[in-house]
């Protein structure tokens, strides 16, 4: 086989150079794997290396194997004995040959995240304190947290990355786990890549031993690096300086793993006689859909200059849509979508919405029910799938029906109130010899002996529960009733403290939950919680599981996902949706460049993820658990040139096909549930970054003295009356315009301007 009869100009160049450090920055869809395993074929049957003298790491075991798959393909069977693995492989491989020479027996035990959860649960009991109230599993995650950063790896003073601000003594328990697993001969993944580094610096006839058996490195995926990954491949390419790192800087987008994006724009400064080979033809995607790519990630200041080029030439623009509101927006995707199959004849599987946060699959997955569309979520549970869905869930079934035990072994801990296996097993045995249901035990207080106090506080949170359902609709919302719920129970508050980014995304999740149940009211103000649980039942019962597809479906499904599980995929057509200012860029990325910087590689991943179509969506309007709040469209929309996107406007009539949704004054809503779509043009403001601040007072800013209230206004609130926002704090009104449910408020807090319909926003005066 000819290996560079199908290879361009700079990938033959880049599988040509083989000898000293060699940076190949791989534009989206340039071909980097083929350039990858051409390149090990090279150096195999051209070069005459040894198939085993090559060291080359990835980031996944599949990617690993189709790796290795590529090269046996082109060489054949020798391809096999080539070293691939991923950099946590690669690390037990060394660690299990030479690990004793920092004192690590071969024989070592791997912990998965289980594992370290079930340590992290017996130092909790020896320190007296409760793992069923502290959750095992966000310690480990904050332990990890801390292992990832440079200077633990560096050896340095750690000691302020060890916060003491927990209910719990962090320190004291991050010492005794590292213990426990010296103690039981175990590492956890953290530890694979340390001790590795710890061997490489502390066992140098080690080190030079692995650098004589390996003499050619090949690191794929480099941006995407920690500091320990990147430490290990400069301590084996050190001798010889054979190291070849592929990566784009521009799709580094794992911050939050520990992935260090100064790996891959430093690296000619840790090699300063690196070869840079740039692949700069992309074979994926038309040219408008790179030009606009491009125009958003040439914005970003900590990257290497490239100019990607769309071999398969011109395509259709990109279409840009504003939508009233985050049903809109799910009814434009899912209308535009239909018409396409039929139009242009496109299956299920060619399309693919993306969206920044795992809430934000709701309204799209209920509108694709609706119009019976399959559809698979990568990356994460459907969304009533989710275990806090279910929970909460669990407990409104409670409510209506006490006999469901179900539902309440499900929720009687959880969360974590005290109530142990043994507790639960003699509710059981009081009722099934007294032919009582478990409610019944707990409610009447027929255990004898001591009894948890959980089991009085969750007695309690379900009777007062009960009786707020009672007043439900005539003297309180369901929604209301739901959000109460939620509180009482504890979970919203046991997430918050546990403030991780999986807490975070659960908390999103049930926030979305409350959302859906505003839904109901809108299409039936009289709706009860036992309705709203039935349409539920309903709705989850049709929604047939991936392995309840027939495999027709299961291989024709539109895919729902976000733009980080959407990196090294491609689709015909992309629907990237919620590009909106603190939904994409999100929220928590403001307050620094650099977490926009990052932003804004994610967007360029997203938009480069479309081969023929991409339309780019968001909305005017979106509820959240503080409100319905008026949005800015994202920044990254400005940056994408005019002449390069089609811009359009859709409205929705509501949710669930029904009038009566909240719109903001400027919408037209039909019965059908069909939308308008019309063009239109927009101008944007780029929303600066401002620094987060830890003063409570007020910016400084002069009120809007232009249009600041309408004739028919009827609002309870005051121009430059200061009100507090439940999420923002305090804030100070500056124009207030409109009148009934589209009357507006707009507020500046500290953090920066908001505009709100206030029907739906709690504001309190101050």
């Amino acid at each position: 086989m000819d290996l560079f009869s199908k290879l361009n100009e700079n990938q033959e160049a880049a599988v040509r150079h083989t000898d000293g450090p060699l940076l190949i920055l791989a534009g989206a869809g340039s071909g980097k794997t083929r350039v990858i395993t051409h390149r090990i074929a090279y150096l195999i049957r051209e070069q005459g290396v040894a198939p085993y003298r090559i060291f080359a790491v990835t980031f996944t075991n599949k990617a690993a194997e189709e790796m290795r798959k590529r090269i046996v393909e082109l060489i054949g069977s020798d391809g096999s004995s080539v070293f691939i693995k991923t950099f946590h492989s690669a690390a037990v491989y060394i660690l299990r040959r030479y690990g004793e020479a920092i004192g690590i027996p071969n024989g070592f035990s791997i912990y998965d995240g289980a594992d370290q959860a079930s340590v992290v649960k017996s130092i909790l009991k020896e320190m007296k304190l409760d793992p069923k109230k502290i959750r095992p599993q966000a310690i480990v995650s904050k332990i990890s947290e801390v292992k990832d950063k440079e200077a633990l790896i560096e050896g340095a003073d750690i000691s302020s990355l060890l916060p003491d601000t927990f209910a719990y003594n962090f320190p004291e328990i991050y010492t005794k786990y590292h213990e426990k697993l010296k103690s039981q001969n175990a590492l956890d993944f953290n530890d694979l890549l340390i001790k590795t580094v710890e061997l490489f610096r502390n066992a140098p006839d080690v080190l030079q031993s692995l650098q004589n058996q390996w003499r050619y490195y090949m690191i794929d995926e480099y941006q995407d690096t920690n500091h320990a990954q990147y430490l290990i491949a400069k301590y084996l390419a050190k001798e010889r300086r054979n190291i070849c790192v592929v990566g784009d800087d521009d799709q580094s987008i794992y911050s939050w793993r520990g992935a260090d994006i100064r790996n891959i724009l430093d690296f000619e400064k840790d090699y300063t006689e690196a070869k840079v080979i740039t692949l700069e033809e992309n074979y994926r995607s038309t040219e408008p859909i790179l030009q606009s790519a491009s125009a958003v990630i040439k914005n970003n200041l900590d990257r290497k200059e490239k100019e990607v080029k769309a071999v398969r030439g011109d395509g259709e623009p990109i279409t840009y849509c504003v939508t009233n509101n985050e049903y809109g927006e799910a009814e434009y995707v899912v209308n535009t979508l239909t018409s396409l199959k039929i139009r242009e004849n496109l299956k299920n599987k060619d399309f693919s919405i993306f969206y920044r946060t795992n809430a934000q699959s709701r309204v799209f997955e209920e509108h694709l029910r609706k119009e019976k569309i399959p559809y698979r979520v990568i990356g994460g549970l459907k969304f009533y799938d989710r275990k806090e869905i279910k929970d909460i869930i669990a407990y409104l079934r409670l409510i209506v029906n006490p006999r469901d035990s179900v539902s309440l072994l499900r929720i009687i801990n959880t969360p974590a109130r005290g109530i142990g296996a043994a507790t639960i097993e003699k509710i059981n045995d009081i009722a099934v010899r007294n032919d009582l249901t478990l409610w019944r035990v707990i409610d009447e207080e027929l255990m004898a002996g001591r009894v948890p106090k959980g089991l009085g506080d969750f007695k309690k949170i379900i009777r007062t529960a009960m009786n707020l359902n009672a007043s439900v609709p005539e003297k309180m919302k369901l929604s209301d009733l739901v959000n109460d719920v939620i509180n009482l129970s504890g979970y919203r508050k046991t997430l918050e403290e546990e403030n991780t980014i999986e807490s975070g995304t659960r908390l999103e999740n049930i926030d979305e939950l409350v959302n859906s149940v505003y839904d109901h009211e809108v299409a039936s103000p009289d709706t009860t919680l036992d309705e709203f649980l039935q349409d539920i039942s309903l709705l989850t019962s049709e929604d047939t599981s991936d392995d309840a597809l027939d495999v027709e479906d299961r291989n024709n499904a539109v895919t729902l996902m976000t733009v980080h599980n959407a990196k090294g995929l491609e689709f015909p057509v992309v629907f990237l949706t919620g590009m909106e200012e603190d939904v994409f860029p999100h929220k928590f990325s403001q307050d620094s460049e650099e977490g926009i910087e990052e932003e804004r590689r994610l967007c360029y991943v997203g938009i480069t993820r479309a081969m023929d179509r991409i339309f780019i969506t968001n909305a005017e309007l979106r509820r959240s658990y503080y409100g319905v709040e008026y949005r800015q469209p994202s920044r990254f929309i400005e940056e994408i040139p005019p002449q390069l996107r089609e811009t359009k406007s859709f409205n929705s009539s509501g949710p669930r096909g029904v009038s009566g949704g909240y719109s903001g004054g400027s919408s037209s809503y039909r019965s059908t549930g069909r939308g308008t779509s019309s063009s239109s043009s927009s101008s944007f403001k780029k929303k600066p970054v401002e620094p987060s601040s830890a003063s409570s007072g007020l910016r400084k800013e002069r009120p809007e003295v232009s249009g600041e209230t309408s004739p028919n206004n009827t609002s309870e609130f005051k121009l430059r009356e200061r009100v507090l926002h439940p999420r923002y704090g305090a804030g100070l009104i500056t124009k207030i315009e409109g009148s009934g449910d589209n009357l507006k408020l707009t507020i500046i807090f500290n953090s920066g301007k908001k505009t709100f319909l206030e029907k739906y926003t709690p504001l309190e005066k101050l």
